[in-house]
């Protein structure tokens, strides 16, 4: 939702029935994500098909506007479909999160053209990535070092970013870059770079997680992109947008933990040594029940959260909110996919069992969207602390 310069934003416009909404999105879960996720973790490479069937579910562009195709919902809608996506895996459902954030900033804050781009999007018919990250700005996103130059009715960018999301599936990367050197935030613009222009090359990243929906190196050198291209977002819009996906990334890891959970528990009332099932012992059963706390913990400040967003009050007012939501499911995914693994034993090293996977999956929660650090200094600050 776009953001005044008062620090407000809009509230939804439309409303569901949240529980036939969910109803829904765990339908579509069970139809779409699970029988095309372990291909895709396999072959390391996103299947296209799949954010067709997103969007024909009408969960791309939950929160934008009517005019572009979208529902007109909120936050909380968001957090459902993700959760729900991300019971059955966490790296799928990403691709929903990248196209609704960048697909934001091209919706709410784009000339005509760029919102034609955004129904595009939301039609299935353009997939976009968010090209922000670089490999010495990461969570300093002020320190972006990729440069945009004005030559005529074009920009030339140079630059290296890393870790994108799906950047070398993307049609159109909607990148962040520096126009007035020197400036810091004032001197930061987007552009939706179209990624078969010359001077693009993306490279796969070999990583042990997020295969489904891969990360990319993405190289600008000489890049010509059009000036009707260039968004007036800046940096207002940009944190706006990092703090509307904190909230999906905390719903992802909810989802995430919710399943090694309900899996964890199942296989401690089957799995028997000495006699009697593992989960008869209180070393176990006690692990379990703190993980059940977790993810009732999780739930609670993620929708909280949500609910914050959605009710339209200044962002100032809801990042305190925001903040500790993700925080809490980062640090929680962790610790209860790791007791999951736990309770696999031996087996739980295998391929045979899921636990594993759900444990690698999970490391990647904690340096996405802001690291525990940044959140940690965003909480402080909002209580008063003169944290620098």
């Amino acid at each position: 939702m776009a953001v005044s310069k008062e620090g407000a934003r809009a509230r939804p416009v439309n409303s569901v029935d949240r529980e036939a909404f969910r109803d829904m999105c765990r339908a579509f879960a069970q139809r779409e994500v699970a029988p095309r996720w372990q291909q895709a973790d396999r072959d390391r490479a996103f299947p296209r098909d799949f954010y067709v069937a997103m969007a024909k579910a009408g969960l791309i562009g939950l929160t934008a506007d009517e005019s572009v195709g979208g529902a007109g919902l909120g936050a909380y809608e968001e957090a459902i479909a993700m959760e729900e996506m991300s019971r059955i895996n966490p790296n799928l459902a990403v691709a929903m999160l990248v196209q609704n954030v960048a697909g934001s900033l091209l919706y709410e804050y784009g000339t005509d053209a760029q919102r034609e781009i955004a129904r595009r999007t939301i039609a299935g018919e353009c997939l976009v990535a968010i090209t922000v990250t670089e490999p010495e700005a990461g969570n300093d996103v002020q320190n972006v070092q990729t440069r945009a130059v004005r030559d005529g009715d074009h920009w030339v960018l140079d630059g290296l970013k890393s870790f994108i999301t799906l950047g070398g599936d993307a049609d159109v990367l909607v990148t962040l870059a520096q126009t007035e050197p020197g400036t810091g935030r004032r001197g930061m613009r987007f552009f939706a770079v179209d990624r078969h222009s010359p001077g693009v090359t993306a490279t796969q990243i070999d990583a042990y997680v997020n295969r489904p929906a891969p990360t990319y190196r993405i190289q600008f050198d000489q890049v010509k992109v059009p000036e009707s291209r260039r968004l007036p977002a800046g940096f207002a819009e940009i944190m706006a947008g990092f703090n509307r996906e904190r909230i999906m990334v905390a719903a992802r890891w909810l989802g995430h933990m919710h399943h090694a959970l309900q899996w964890a528990t199942e296989y401690a009332q089957v799995r028997r040594q000495f006699g009697r099932p593992i989960g008869a012992n209180q070393s176990i059963a006690f692990q379990l029940a703190q993980c059940h706390v977790d993810v009732q913990a999780a739930r609670h400040l993620t929708y909280h959260a949500a609910e914050r967003w959605d009710s339209g009050a200044p962002l100032r007012d809801v990042i305190l909110d925001v903040s500790s939501a993700k925080l809490f499911a980062t640090q929680a995914v962790v610790r209860v996919t790791q007791t999951a693994l736990h309770v696999g034993g031996g087996w739980g090293l295998t391929e045979e069992l899921p636990a594993m996977r759900m444990a690698m999956d999970a490391l990647v929660a904690p340096v996405t969207v802001g690291s525990y650090e940044i959140q940690l200094r965003s909480i402080a600050r909002e209580m008063g602390l003169p944290v620098d």
